[in-house]
């Protein structure tokens, strides 16, 4: 009894140990998140201010060469008179209102020689910071940088822009002079000093008579013609203008100041929102993570406030339910054990029985070990096994216990009828237990097999509990006490062994049953997947050759077909002579159907290599917009045929994406040729790109006024060699570009989908995103 109590009752209430861990060793999730997001923030802002400096830098410097430009070429303009009768005081006043510019150093008027005729000059700079120049040193560069211009003939002279030369300002002992900055004659003791300057130079040239000729190809009139234009007879002189790039320095720098102190601004902005935010999500995760090792140490008597009503706080709820369950569940436990182990001390005596009752499932080793035990520990004195016959209104004696030798056979395997108003009856048909102080009273009421032994025996006094199991009686356990009359309590023992033996008959019976069972599905599964093995082989090997056929085939028809091509494009061009209209028709309908078939024969090589997995992508930065725009441009002679509305709408700005330029045109070029062919004439087809996903993808929509797509076929419509069954026979491919446009779009990781309504048109959508997944790419 102690041992059964002790062998059941062993149950450890040490907490679980577990390693311990150093905080040292890793860093804490805050910092990680902390410095990860101040990183990216930091990353982002740096790059977008460089950028943006840049884009400000090139903005002011082409503004700077704009002003020059249009300066000098509104001076050369109006000076050609002036230059001519070489009014210096007009040419004088003239540059004395172009220095009114801020930008402008000085303005020089040459003569046809080069020499200068007129200059104006603002001086030297003297402050950077606040551009003060000293008029009384006048800066002026030589004319060596515009030598050039002189030394060429007029007609051909390409200085009809103004030749820019970039100047810079040096310091020799004092004295400030302009060169140009890859000069290679500057002396070494000549100091470079802090201004540059864009000198624009313009040669004034005089302008020939206009002649006068007669135009004698007029079929309606004669009369004299001018010449729109006259080439140049001369260079009469030059305009000059120095253009400074410090008030642009000066503005940039202030730029740049501006734009690093609001870069840094906002990249401690959002390290501070970023340390708030990682304490807002970290600081539960740490509370939740401390009551987390409570209850990993053993104590379950732990909650957690939550703080928020996000994902955290209902983790922290989860965790305090978790809690409460444990606490439940020690509970129930404690309840149970005490029960459990007041029901051990009660079953004690029979887990012995218990125990060699469930031992075996062979049914004969059962019986005899059984009621061996049973009469040997339990006090009885004979024990009967009695089984009844499920398909017959019968029993039979199947064994006997504590039974001399030689009636054992007189009653083993016997077999009797149940009789209505027996003892039989009523544990055999009715199920209940039966209790029998005085044998003889009853006696006519037990059948003879047992009846005539009983009374050998002096039997005067048994016991029958019934074996039934999922309400169904088995039989019955039979027993007596020998000369001790029994009692109810000897009924209730027995009916809970009867209990047991009933579960292992009936376990027995299913068992064999089952292992029958088992061993005709074991090999009717053996059957079946040999035959499935086979016919999985056969469909291996169909789909092999299915795959390497098409290949083969495919490369085999593309070179035949390509010289019948070349050979009908001769015939028709006339190399083979000249072709009459029904000719020149055949050869057309031949070259159509040749190109018809070329297609199919690349779609199917492209499918064959999208299903063999060597569809390579060769990705570079597109985009889309002006791809969908080329795509369009190219299939206006095919909707111009058909008398089709084509037209593209971009929606800018289209940011750029990494993908195959190619496969990007077989995807439109698909989608837009399968709208123009079910769309009748006078119909629209519209192809929109437009940015999505707040820029993360571009997306791109081919709308159409056609047939539409049947709700039905909208769902297999991209499965291969599926055909429109509503479509007109004529318009009918091979069922192959649908499905090869679907796998390129997930080949980049995009979606495409289809909506349409019946005789209204169709609408075929797709998204791609900016830079397709690694593991669905092959980039060669």
């Amino acid at each position: 009894m102690n041992n059964i109590e002790d062998d059941h009752l062993k149950f450890s209430s040490s907490p679980p140990i577990y390693p311990s861990e150093d905080p040292t060793r890793f860093l804490s999730l805050r910092t990680k998140f902390s410095l990860f997001v101040s990183l990216v923030i930091i990353l982002v802002c740096t790059g977008l201010s460089g950028f943006l400096i840049q884009q400000e830098a090139r903005i002011m410097k082409q503004s700077l060469l704009n002003t020059g430009t249009l300066l000098v070429t509104t001076l050369n303009k109006i000076s050609l008179n002036r230059l001519i009768i070489q009014d210096t005081d007009y040419l004088e006043r003239m540059l004395a209102g172009s220095l009114s510019a801020p930008e402008v150093v000085y303005a020089i008027t040459r003569d046809q020689n080069g020499q200068m005729l007129v200059s104006q000059s603002k001086g030297i700079l003297v402050n950077t910071a606040e551009v003060i120049r000293d008029a009384r040193q006048p800066l002026l560069p030589d004319e060596t940088h515009t030598t050039p211009i002189f030394s060429q003939p007029p007609h051909a002279s390409s200085f009809a822009q103004p030749l820019i030369t970039i100047l810079q300002t040096w310091d020799s002992e004092g004295v400030i002079s302009l060169r140009p900055t890859d000069t290679v004659s500057t002396p070494r003791s000549w100091v470079i000093s802090q201004e540059t300057i864009y000198d624009f130079a313009l040669p004034v040239y005089r302008q020939s008579r206009p002649s006068i000729t007669l135009d004698l190809l007029s079929s309606e009139t004669l009369g004299p013609s001018r010449s729109a234009k006259q080439p140049p007879t001369a260079i009469i002189g030059m305009i000059q203008v120095g253009i400074s790039t410090t008030h642009m320095q000066n503005a940039l720098n202030q730029t740049v100041w501006n734009i690093g102190l609001l870069t840094l601004g906002i990249i401690l902005l959002g390290i501070g929102l970023t340390v708030l935010l990682a304490n807002r999500i970290i600081t539960p995760l740490q509370k939740l993570a401390k009551a987390a090792q409570q209850i990993a140490a053993g104590n379950i008597h732990v909650s957690v406030d939550p703080e928020t009503q996000d994902e955290v706080g209902q983790l922290t709820r989860s965790i305090n339910q978790m809690a409460e369950g444990l606490q439940h569940r020690e509970l129930s436990i404690s309840t149970y054990m005490t029960t459990i182990t007041k029901q051990v001390r009660q079953l004690s005596t029979l887990h012995q029985t218990g125990t060699i009752i469930t031992s075996t499932l062979d049914l004969q080793k059962l019986f005899s070990t059984m009621l061996d035990v049973l009469h040997e520990n339990l006090g009885f004195h004979r024990m009967v096994l009695i089984l009844k016959d499920p398909e017959q209104n019968q029993a039979v004696i199947a064994q006997v216990s504590g039974i001399p030798l030689e009636y054992v056979p007189r009653l083993e395997n016997q077999t009797f009828a149940i009789s209505p108003g027996t003892v039989d009856e009523t544990l055999l048909i009715h199920g209940q237990p039966v209790l029998i102080t005085d044998l003889g009273k009853i006696g006519d009421q037990l059948n003879p097999v047992i009846r005539s032994v009983a009374d050998i025996l002096g039997v005067t006094s048994c016991i029958g509990a019934p074996l039934i199991s999922h309400q169904h009686v088995l039989g019955y356990l039979g027993a007596d006490k020998g000369g001790t009359l029994c009692t109810q309590e000897d009924l209730n023992l027995l009916m809970t062994i009867a209990n047991h033996v009933a579960v292992a008959i009936d376990n027995a019976r299913t068992y064999q049953d089952m292992e029958n069972l088992a061993q005709s599905l074991e090999q009717r599964v053996i059957d079946r997947t040999k035959d499935l093995q086979s016919a999985n082989e056969r469909l291996k090997e169909l789909d092999r050759l299915k795959s390497a056929f098409v290949s083969i085939v495919s490369h085999e028809l593309r070179t035949p077909m390509t010289s019948i091509k070349g050979l009908v494009e001769n015939m028709i061009d006339g190399l083979t002579g000249n072709l009459n209209e029904r000719q020149s028709f055949y050869l057309d309908r031949v070259k159509h159907n040749i190109e018809r078939l070329t297609r199919m024969i690349n779609d199917l090589l492209d499918l064959s290599r999208i299903e063999a997995g060597k569809m390579d992508l060769h990705l570079g930065p597109v985009n889309v917009g002006s791809l969908a725009r080329e795509v369009v441009e190219l299939l206006q002679p095919m909707a111009e045929e058909r008398h089709l509305l084509l037209q593209a709408k971009v929606i800018s700005p289209i940011p750029l994406i990494h993908a195959d330029r190619d496969k990007l045109i077989q995807i439109l070029t698909n989608l837009i040729t399968n709208a123009i062919k079910f769309t009748d004439a006078s119909g629209t087809v519209s192809v929109e790109v437009r940015p999505q996903d707040n820029g993360s993808s571009v997306g791109t929509c081919i709308q159409d006024t056609g047939c539409g797509i049947p709700l039905e076929e909208q769902q297999t419509i991209f499965e291969r060699f599926y055909r429109g069954q509503t479509a007109d026979v004529k318009n009918r491919g091979a069922g192959l570009g649908l499905a090869i446009t679907k796998s390129l779009v997930e080949l980049h990781g995009g979606r495409i989908w289809v909506s349409s309504t019946p005789g209204e048109g169709s609408q075929f959508s797709l998204n791609l995103p900016l830079c397709p997944p690694e593991q669905l790419t092959k980039i060669s």
